[in-house]
């Protein structure tokens, strides 16, 4: 039953990244109803129910007909089974035998869920635009900076993880000055950063390895499928790199450099 509520919870919170998505940098996320971007008709709330209402008009605007892009389906399913999953991994390394870690383990489950709602809406953006929208990249910065505070006192002061964020976003920091922001972005920066606060420092390290071993896959593959298109001086949106490393090492808890055990 949590895993089913959890997914819809999820869906609905992946609903309103497309809605965060969709609205950066063009209106107030809360600024009135959402319309067709076609025909301008005002949404009715029968075609926002998340994932039904696309799957009920089969992917097109009930008014003009015009397709509707499959990034709303799939980025709710995606929110959902990620949000649905959430319990059990949470639950996997929390003690909730005390009233603290009970407290802990909510605190948690609420924080990494919206976190994770709005690194879906900065990925959708970031591919969309190849710009990850520096105001959303904050306030995932300010929740990771509320995780890491909230881990102190509950867990005891580490110095290791009281500077996670700022440890695992050094490298991408140094290539940043280096290249006088030619090389990587502000965005990828403070990304990097807020999850390192997010989930610590072992599990932000290993998503930095992740990402960057998983980005420079997909580079190399599509330089080889598509000379044409991709060169060594193609830019690609990184972000979305980043958020799949961190979520795939996060989920499976992995810690590849063994700072559980170093630092302990």
């Amino acid at each position: 039953m949590l895993t089913f509520i959890s997914f819809l919870y999820g869906v609905a919170l992946g609903s309103f990244a497309n809605l965060v998505a969709d609205r950066l940098r063009v209106k107030s996320i809360f600024g009135g109803r959402s319309i067709c971007l076609n025909c301008g008709t005002q949404l009715s709330a029968r075609d926002l129910f998340p994932v039904l209402s696309y799957l009920s008009t089969k992917g097109k605007c009930r008014h003009c007909k015009t397709k509707v892009s499959s990034v709303y389906l799939w980025s709710e399913l995606g929110t959902g089974l990620l949000i649905a999953m959430l319990p059990a991994v949470i639950l996997e390394y929390t003690n909730v035998s005390t009233v603290t870690g009970l407290y802990y383990a909510v605190f948690l489950y609420f924080i990494v869920s919206i976190s994770i709602a709005l690194c879906m809406a900065i990925a959708i953006y970031d591919i969309r635009h190849m710009i990850v929208p520096f105001e959303s990249a904050i306030v995932l910065l300010l929740l990771g900076m509320a995780a890491a505070t909230v881990r102190q006192i509950v867990d005891g002061f580490s110095i290791y993880d009281f500077f996670a964020g700022a440890i695992v976003a050094t490298p991408f920091t140094l290539l940043y000055l280096v290249s006088k922001g030619k090389w990587v972005g502000m965005g990828d920066v403070v990304m990097y950063g807020a999850l390192g606060f997010l989930f610590g420092l072992p599990i932000g390290a290993t998503a930095f390895f992740y990402s960057v071993w998983l980005g420079a896959f997909v580079a190399v593959m599509l330089m080889i499928l598509h000379k044409r298109e991709y060169s060594l001086n193609t830019e690609i949106p990184f972000t979305p790199f980043i958020i799949i490393g961190a979520i795939l090492a996060f989920y499976t808890q992995s810690d590849i450099l063994g700072l559980y055990e170093l630092l302990s």
